[in-house]
């Protein structure tokens, strides 16, 4: 890119920058415009006419505002980010205001929103039984029919995962240490299919994009097919902020946790690449 080319993005980051921060200020006045029924005193015939006229806002970007600001009308701490917030307004109390605050501030509105569906899911009972609806051929239907037998449905799908698993064991390839961090082919192609380009954070069914080490690369030197695992951007952030208890493990046993182990070698590791990606966003 050329100078010139560089200065015209630099100064479209800017603009778009500042028209960011004015439309915040206007979002957070709306609920005293309303409260003080301003739009109708200046002449307008709704405050959705207002906001439209005056800053450009849409019915949705007004409705939607004026929402999430009822529901942290008393939480100080929520109200200087409106977008970076609205994925913790459910969760939120008064009590946990402080803590939601600071999350919404250190993770982007992806991380935090897949980070609140972790800490839901962690309250839930690990013996939740789920229903499932599938539209399978009949013939398919009559084939698992009969392979379930007398037995149930759980058995017979337990089996067959267990049956996948011994598959990919027997198939998977030797660990390689190296200096370089490119994953061998070998390895990157049986964690894609092991995974079936999905997410393998359990629950999630997202798909993947990123591979990531849960022995880090750059203390181990090794590509190891056991400690590599394809991840949805979203999870993949909660690695590296040390949100996931027992990342070393198998992922059944993987646990969102509300502050990273510091202690941890690779806490360290974890810090400098959220600053570089950090710095690489700015």
């Amino acid at each position: 890119m050329n100078k010139k080319d560089q200065n015209i993005h630099e100064k479209f980051v800017e603009y778009g920058c500042n028209a960011k921060e004015w439309m915040r200020k206007c979002v957070l006045l709306l609920p005293e415009i309303e409260r003080r029924r301003i739009w109708k005193k200046k002449g307008f015939g709704s405050i959705y006419e207002y906001a439209a006229k005056l800053a450009g806002m849409s019915r949705w970007q007004v409705e939607d505002a004026l929402r999430i600001l009822k529901k942290i009308e008393d939480k100080p701490f929520l109200q200087q980010g409106i977008n970076s917030v609205r994925p913790v307004v459910t969760i939120v109390t008064k009590e946990n205001e402080k803590f939601w605050a600071d999350k919404a501030r250190e993770m982007s509105k992806n991380t935090l929103e897949t980070y609140v569906r972790e800490i839901r899911t962690s309250t839930e009972s690990d013996n939740e039984v789920i229903e499932i609806l599938m539209n399978l051929k009949p013939e398919l239907v009559d084939k698992l029919k009969k392979l379930k037998g007398h037995g149930g449905w759980n058995e017979l799908m337990e089996e067959f995962v267990e049956m996948r698993e011994k598959q990919f064991e027997q198939e998977k390839p030797e660990k390689v240490q190296t200096n370089s961090r490119h994953i061998p082919t070998k390895i990157k192609k049986h964690v894609i299919k092991r995974s079936r380009r999905t997410c393998e954070y359990p629950g999630c069914c997202k798909p993947y994009e990123i591979l990531h080490h849960t022995r880090r690369f750059a203390l181990y030197k090794e590509h190891d097919p056991d400690k590599i695992f394809a991840l949805c951007k979203g999870h993949e952030r909660l690695f590296h902020q040390g949100l996931v208890e027992d990342e070393h493990k198998a992922p059944g046993f993987w646990r969102i946790r509300e502050v990273p182990d510091k202690k941890d070698p690779k806490f360290k590791i974890d810090l400098k690449v959220m600053r570089f990606r950090s710095a690489a966003v700015g």
